[in-house]
């Protein structure tokens, strides 16, 4: 099944082909490499690969927009009826992407959203992540409960989603935070759409280059991560607070955000979440 591989990146010219080149040349994927305003020789690195590959297609943007930006300029140009999201520091494993393409085949019409495992770079060696790692399980079909509050995650998932929830039905990840994905899955579940887990570790995740696009976002932007906490907490209230200690994790993000924007509303949020 021919799928579209989003890349998202940010002066990433030296990492960037261990990622594209993850994916095996002969599956016809539609690469969407977006450069987010890179000042290092990225545009270069790209022409290369596209050399080897004619399926990448190239947008480079003018101004650096954040991942959720990229991201989404990336699906928009995309035609595939599934969408993959992969970083540009990161890469697929040894038949992870062949993996991922024969279990889309055989996927239900009704999921909307299939999640795979990972592995993660921790302390120089590779862990499993994903859900339930360690267990011994096939597939499993999250609740929005589940997706909410990452019942029995650790790190990180691989998601595939269908194109036709940005395409058909509007969805997209919120362009004015840096990440925080965490949200827009929330935001699918709430809505209905169905999840599907797949016990298979597909991609690897590197932190050993110490510029992951998603480390501790929130220090970066604290007043956008403000925001997109302070929307989270609304949009799923209700659910939130039948959990106090997530709902108490949220509030204090939003204080200490606000703190570090020198927003003394922050001290407000703090105590709010001691009250609890």
């Amino acid at each position: 099944m021919k799928t579209s591989v989003i890349i998202p990146t940010y002066n990433r010219a030296s990492l960037l082909p261990r990622a594209v080149q993850s994916i095996p040349a002969n599956t016809s994927a539609e690469i969407i490499i977006v450069d987010d305003g890179s000042t290092d020789g990225t545009k270069k690195v790209v022409a290369a690969l596209q050399k080897e590959d004619a399926y990448i297609v190239f947008i480079p943007l003018p101004e650096n927009g954040g991942v959720n930006h990229a991201r989404n300029i990336g699906i928009e140009r995309a035609t595939s009826e599934w969408i993959q999201l992969l970083d540009s520091d990161d890469e697929y494993v040894p038949g992870g992407f062949d993996i991922v393409s024969k279990v889309l085949e055989t996927v239900p019409h009704d999921v909307s959203v299939v999640g795979f495992m990972t592995l993660r770079e921790v302390e120089g060696g590779m862990r499993s992540r994903g859900f339930r790692t360690g267990e011994q399980w096939v597939t499993y079909e999250p609740s929005y409960q589940d997706v909410l509050f990452k019942e029995y995650i650790q790190g990180d998932i691989h998601y595939c989603i269908r194109r036709s929830i940005f395409a058909q039905e509007g969805y997209r990840f919120a362009d004015y935070i840096n990440g925080f994905e965490t949200a827009f899955f929330a935001k699918l579940a709430k809505d209905g759409k169905k999840f599907l887990y797949i016990n298979q570790v597909v991609d690897m995740r590197y932190d050993s280059a110490g510029m992951h696009l998603s480390t501790e976002p929130y220090k970066r932007w604290p007043r956008q991560f403000a925001q997109a906490y302070r929307e989270f907490v609304d949009e799923h209230y209700e659910m939130l607070s039948t959990r106090p200690d997530v709902l108490r994790h949220f509030y204090k993000h939003i204080g200490k955000c606000m703190l570090r924007s020198y927003n003394p509303l922050g001290i407000w949020w703090i105590l709010k979440a001691l009250a609890i």
